[in-house]
């Protein structure tokens, strides 16, 4: 007998096989971070409790191993034990991970089979890392298929990542994406409301949801038509995120107000990411050390007040 989530996983992939395509749930999908203990090594009594944390403020599915994650700081045994521990925390909820290795078909079929196996509901592909910044589309989605090839059975989800550099893309090649039926979440990055609103229309009719990532327009966005949101503002207060994702389907002054808090929030909040909102984190009562692989340089004792004071003001806004 399948497991609910080898039913959910199952459904997801229907489409590889001439079914109904199915798309992920809608509404917040954190950008999880990464706990480490003091010696950098990964705290798993953490990354538990903060799956746990997500999911309990209204997460409705996660994405493991991005960049908020520190996933270029992970070994690709610790990405693939990171995906499969969140996936087990996470229960019914579906999970979507990345650290894809590079575009080499055989080395991600092989890395995509073991995600399978640890049971994500999608692979996550990192649109810059399929091809340098001046090679066209066309060498690109040659190279996307070819990985598709070589990884049956899974769905994928794309990343529009800030680095190497951030391979924005058309919704001409959004519309090819919903065509192959093999993907179901992008979190898209372009930061302008049009150019979402034109991607949710490419792919209407396909699997594909559309997550954006920019929180100034994240209201709007789902007015739009858009899925979700899957930003950084969600490692901070997943609850103001959460509500603010569900007013934006409705009508009144709610949705605006969150939308002014987050907004303002953000330049608190990104200033040394993902450090910032580690502490927030754990001033919100998960077990999560301020600790990060990544080089940050540490908070000022003024920068770390705005964090304290932007912790407080989210608690009380949503209480």
């Amino acid at each position: 007998m399948l497991t609910r989530r080898q039913a959910f996983v199952s459904a997801l992939a229907a489409p590889l096989f001439g079914g109904r395509p199915h798309r992920v749930p809608e509404g917040l999908w954190p950008v999880m971070l990464t706990p480490f203990r003091a010696d950098r090594s990964i705290d798993w009594r953490a990354l538990d409790a903060l799956t746990e944390w997500y999911l309990a403020n209204g997460a409705v599915g996660l994405f493991a191993c991005c960049q908020s994650s520190e996933v270029w700081e992970l070994t690709e045994a610790e990405r693939l034990e990171v995906a499969a521990r969140v996936v087990k925390r996470a229960g019914r909820a579906p999970v979507v991970a990345g650290g894809l290795p590079g575009f080499a078909a055989g080395a991600v079929g092989e890395f995509v089979s073991r995600l399978r196996d640890g049971g994500v509901a999608a692979a996550v592909l990192t649109t810059s890392q399929v091809a340098a910044k001046p090679e066209p589309d066309s060498l690109w989605r040659e190279r996307v298929e070819a990985i598709l090839t070589a990884a049956p059975g899974l769905p994928f989800g794309l990343y529009e990542a800030p680095s190497p550099y951030k391979r924005l893309l058309s919704p001409e090649m959004m519309a090819w994406a919903g065509r192959t039926g093999r993907f179901v979440f992008h979190k898209d990055t372009t930061c302008e409301l049009a150019a979402v609103v034109e991607k949710v229309r490419a792919v209407r009719g396909s699997a594909v949801g559309i997550f954006n990532a920019h929180v100034p327009i994240l209201v709007d966005a789902i007015r739009g038509g858009g899925h979700g949101f899957s930003g950084i503002a969600a490692n901070a207060y997943p609850h103001v995120v959460a509500r603010a994702v569900r007013a934006a389907r409705r009508r009144g002054a709610e949705a605006g107000r969150l939308q002014q808090f987050l907004t303002e929030g953000e330049a608190t909040l990104s200033v040394r990411y993902p450090l910032s909102a580690k502490l927030m984190a754990g001033w919100a009562g998960v077990p999560i050390e301020p600790v990060c692989r990544r080089k940050v340089v540490e908070l000022t004792a003024a920068q770390t007040e705005r964090l304290r004071g932007l912790r407080t003001a989210a608690d009380r806004l949503v209480s």
